[in-house]
């Protein structure tokens, strides 16, 4: 099972791209690269970029469909069986069809990702239930950082954001002087050399918060991780989780920081 949710997972992962060569082909480079970040809608269980002209590009997940949506006209197409060149076609069709330049479009999103392309051929119900569990990791994660937010009214927050390259729903909380060193760093994110499957994280932008971790239990039912790269906190999908436990996570984190 773990190697199909991350199968899965990394369909997705690449799909999204298309949504972030959208936003990177049409619009000014931010310092932080957040011009190509996504947006997650619970209602619509669905990744969407950001607008070009009142146009959008929507990654719908249950459905294995992409959409541009413009005005009262919304444009589809079925992505089973679809290779990238195809999506490319439909993606300038649609474009022009919406009087935007379709010249403009690119996949240079200045990074490449370490899996493959792989298309969606057909779902079994197997394969339904894992993307439906993906929607409900990505909604889990969307309302618990933005009830978070609500919790530590003392500081600051970014907007929650999907950013493409990791593919994590991400959100900083930093102090309310805007001192983004001595910020948090909360979110979901895929499979990684972390951990081998999804799992939300919590860490310190301040290396020496780090000294505030040792010997203390875990938040809520997560776990300690320290490597070369990364160090925080971290609450597996393979471990007993609902939207409390998440919050509950992320909150014990800001109180050991903040302690």
């Amino acid at each position: 099972m773990t190697e199909q949710i991350n199968a899965i997972q990394s369909k997705f992962h690449h799909l999204a791209q298309f949504l972030a060569s959208f936003n990177n082909s049409f619009l000014e480079k931010k310092p932080d690269d957040s011009q190509s970040s996504l947006s997650w809608s619970i209602a619509e269980s669905a990744l969407f970029s950001k607008s070009v002209e009142g146009v959008l590009l929507e990654l719908n997940y249950p459905d294995i469909m992409m959409r541009m949506h413009g005005g009262d006209r919304t444009l589809e197409v079925d992505l089973l069986g679809l290779e990238k060149s195809g999506i490319d076609a439909w993606l300038r069709e649609s474009l022009s069809q919406f009087s935007l330049d379709a010249g403009r479009l690119n996949h240079d999103n200045g990074y490449s990702l370490n899996t493959e392309f792989d298309t969606f051929i057909s779902v079994d119900s197997d394969e339904e239930k894992m993307i439906l569990q993906l929607v409900e990791e990505r909604n889990i994660a969307q309302k618990a950082l933005q009830e978070i937010g609500e919790h530590l009214s003392n500081m600051k927050h970014s907007p929650v954001r999907v950013w493409p390259h990791h593919f994590d729903t991400g959100m900083l909380s930093y102090a309310e002087s805007g001192d983004h060193s001595k910020g948090l760093s909360m979110g979901y994110t895929i499979a990684d050399n972390i951990y081998h499957l999804p799992y939300f994280y919590a860490s310190s932008l301040a290396d020496k918060d780090a000294e505030k971790t040792k010997g203390m239990p875990p938040p809520g039912d997560g776990k300690w991780v320290s490597s070369d790269n990364w160090r925080g906190a971290i609450l597996p999908t393979d471990s007993s989780f609902d939207l409390t436990a998440v919050k509950n996570f992320y909150r014990e984190f800001a109180e050991i920081i903040s302690g």
